[in-house]
């Protein structure tokens, strides 16, 4: 069976996916007779390097190139022998097997040295260059300083930072990128119209995933895939070859979370792993898909250049849930999951962690809907009795200390202001108790000291302190303490939640 990317492989600058300033900067260079004597292509490996050193190379020597076109014609001698590699002007060298110095001075500098004939150039693309030693580096050093005429190097690297200086600053350098996931699929849609098979579009989304902006690994597997079978290929024909996306699985999963929906979050996590998937590999993957949402809340421009390459498809429904998560969550949550790939693989039960960052995240959605609610009717009850009044207090509080009293009877105000900046962490100072004030500190009682440590995470705290400015019209610092034998309206109620969580997860709390 022929190989597709063997096959496929682009032969003019038009067929070229990706690498767009590339492709003009070398074209207008052909052009206008302008070409330099040295290039490096740096960047990824399966992303166009050799592919585009060849194209330079035919476009040079092709005898019937059109004046002001800089695409070779693929007809004449000379492509058709660049094509088949038998061309003896145009040299494609391996420095991964051929490192040393005589290799250099025999095939690099020795024939550079002999005459071409006139409108011909001799090229020598040298495919992972960085793996020369440094004397072969000395001896191109020399030749690249003091090229021959009609001579043109075009050194290919995956790994610039290995190069001597030297030898870099004799070169026009191109970094290439990964190709675009839209890209990909062009190409993969220009294969399959050519070798008429018909192939879902969930498909060419999957293979692009998994191909991480490698190009000819795209078309490496839709090679393995189309071996399957010849006629309409579907999701299921290719899961045979290419494991289930983690993806789709994460956006669900987010969208769960969007809903503070704990329960239907954990039983997806567990399907995912019965089914089996790889639990370090999906939390992996959740953290960059809630980067590309930080990004797209901060600048949607920050979030198509720096973040995760996803398809169309993908993007909407990652943009769909950007206005669900506030900032402050969703760094929290990265936190927490960071932490989790920590403990994926020394952890007993390996999903716990992530489970216990759900049932966090999402605030005790239970409990929230049992008790909540009445709670927020008794808050705005109360803040209705002192509205009267609140200017006068605010105006007494600004003229010198906040006072005990003075406090508590805002403290309502407050909770009902951090609720609708998070939701979770309102339900958590809620559980509080105001033990004192002294000065400018407020000293905060808590029984768990799994409410303790959410309130002391620096983002959390920055939200707090940040309100409690806007409520009391005064910097006021927080501490918090451990009181195991603290009594609320709620304890009980508390009580019953985290032992119905250690008798499902086991452990205990740690105080």
């Amino acid at each position: 069976m022929t190989v597709l990317y063997q096959k496929y492989r682009p032969k003019k600058f038009s067929e070229v996916f990706g690498q767009n300033n590339i492709k003009t900067t070398l074209q207008n260079e052909i052009t206008h007779n302008r070409t330099s004597h040295a290039y490096l292509f740096c960047g990824p490996r399966a992303v166009g390097k050799t592919t585009l050193a060849r194209i330079l190379a035919k476009a040079i020597n092709c005898q019937d190139r059109k004046k002001d076109d800089p695409e070779p014609c693929n007809k004449c001698e000379s492509c058709l022998s660049i094509d088949e590699f038998r061309n003896l002007d145009v040299m494609e060298i391996d420095a991964a097997s051929n490192t040393g110095v005589d290799n250099v001075r025999e095939n690099i500098i020795s024939i550079s040295k002999i005459a071409t004939p006139e409108k011909k150039y001799k090229v020598f693309i040298i495919d992972e260059v960085h793996m020369l030693s440094i004397s072969a580096f000395n001896a191109l050093l020399k030749t690249l300083e003091e090229p021959p005429s009609r001579v043109i190097f075009v050194l290919c690297t995956t790994e610039v930072h290995k190069l001597p200086l030297t030898i870099v600053s004799r070169c026009q350098r191109f970094d290439f990128k990964k190709i675009s996931t839209n890209d990909m699929i062009s190409k993969l849609e220009t294969i399959i119209k050519s070798e008429k098979i018909e192939v879902d579009r969930d498909v060419l989304d999957l293979i692009a995933l998994k191909s991480d902006g490698h190009l000819r690994d795209a078309e490496s597997l839709l090679n393995q895939i189309i071996s399957i079978s010849d006629k309409k290929i579907d999701y299921k024909i290719a899961s045979l070859v290419i494991p289930n996306s983690n993806m789709e699985d994460n956006i669900d999963f987010l969208k769960i979370l969007a809903k503070k929906d704990s329960s239907s979050a954990i039983e997806l996590i567990n399907n995912i792993i019965d089914n089996g998937a790889n639990l370090k590999l999906f939390v992996s993957d959740l953290i960059e898909l809630i980067r590309k949402i930080i990004l797209n809340k901060n600048n949607p421009s920050l979030s198509s250049k720096l973040g995760l390459d996803l398809s169309d498809k993908m993007e909407k429904r990652i943009n769909d849930l950007t206005d669900s998560f506030d900032m402050a969550e969703l760094i929290s949550l990265t936190e927490d999951l960071l932490e989790n790939l920590k403990n994926v693989d020394s952890s007993f039960i390996p999903q716990m962690p992530l489970e216990f960052s759900i049932i966090r995240f999402c605030g005790f959605k239970n409990k929230i809907e049992r008790e909540v609610l009445p709670v927020e009717k008794k808050i705005e009850e109360s803040i209705t009795k002192t509205e009267e009044t609140k200017e006068e207090k605010q105006e007494k509080i600004k003229e010198g200390l906040i006072k005990i009293d003075e406090f508590l009877n805002l403290w309502p105000e407050f909770l009902m202001k951090l609720k609708s900046h998070n939701h979770s962490l309102s339900f958590v100072m809620q559980s509080c108790k105001v033990d004192s004030l002294t000065g400018n500190k407020v000293c905060l009682i808590f029984k768990y000291k799994l409410h303790k440590d959410r309130l002391e995470n620096p983002e959390m705290k920055k939200i707090i302190k940040q309100l409690l400015k806007e409520v009391y019209s005064h910097e006021l610092d927080i501490e918090a303490i451990i009181d195991n034998n603290l009594k609320t309206s709620n304890n009980s109620n508390d009580n019953n939640m985290i032992d119905d969580l250690l008798k499902t997860f086991g452990g205990q709390l740690i105080n």
